[in-house]
């Protein structure tokens, strides 16, 4: 008797549905502002808005609330969807923080403002 072959413990995703990916932003951002009235704004920034994502890509959202008592780190758990089809950066940020972004971090803030509203 042989033993069995063991099975792999990773995953090899060979495609990703930019369709798939569009909808389910566009779903978690009115999800969101539905959820959450202290959101005003989400940007889509990065690789699948510059049409440069390849297979492994997440997908990179800026949300700017009006005000939060919490540290930047401490509020993202309050806004990250339950499921989501790629992996997500998100970065949630007051009007403050980010006009403060773009002073102390312009390059990152760049990269946010030429994302795209959601």
């Amino acid at each position: 008797m042989t033993a069995p072959e063991e099975s792999s413990n990773s995953v090899r995703v060979r495609y990703a549905d930019p369709e798939l990916i569009r909808n389910a932003v566009r779903g978690y951002a009115r999800d969101l502002r539905t959820a959450h009235p202290e959101v005003r704004s989400i940007r889509w920034f990065g690789s699948w808005v510059n049409d440069t994502a390849s297979v492994g890509s997440d997908v990179d959202l800026c949300i700017v609330i009006a005000q939060s008592e919490k540290p930047p780190r401490d509020r993202m758990p309050d806004y990250l969807p339950l499921s989501f089809p790629v992996g997500i950066d998100l970065f949630v940020y007051t009007e403050a923080e980010l006009a403060q972004l773009r002073k102390d971090h312009a390059s990152f803030a760049a990269a946010i403002d030429r994302g795209v509203e959601v």
